[in-house]
């Protein structure tokens, strides 16, 4: 798999920025979707950001469930960072196949 271009421009683009944990899985999920609209993928490239996109979810963002993780997610509480976004998008492009 090749270096996934517009994630390392996230990084640099978005760094300093919080998001809601419903901004990070729409920006993950973006940012697959540009990984994927890449013209130079293989066809294996392909598969396997089709794959991510199919498994990618909160999970990958945030393992946690307490009562204060739901408090901090029902009020909006911009707290996941880019690189726990892009901590996420390698692991389930690279790690978890």
């Amino acid at each position: 798999m090749r270096t996934l271009t517009k994630v390392e421009e996230f990084k640099t683009e978005a760094d300093g920025a919080l998001f809601t944990k419903q901004q990070a899985i729409a920006v993950t999920l973006r940012l697959l979707q540009a990984e994927l609209s890449d013209p130079s993928n293989s066809e294996k490239d392909k598969a396997i950001l089709e794959e991510a996109m199919r498994r990618i979810n909160f999970t990958y963002l945030d393992a946690t469930a307490t009562e204060t993780d739901t408090m901090l997610d029902t009020l909006g509480v911009a707290r996941f960072t880019p690189a726990k976004i892009v901590e996420a998008i390698d692991f389930v492009v690279f790690e978890s196949r």
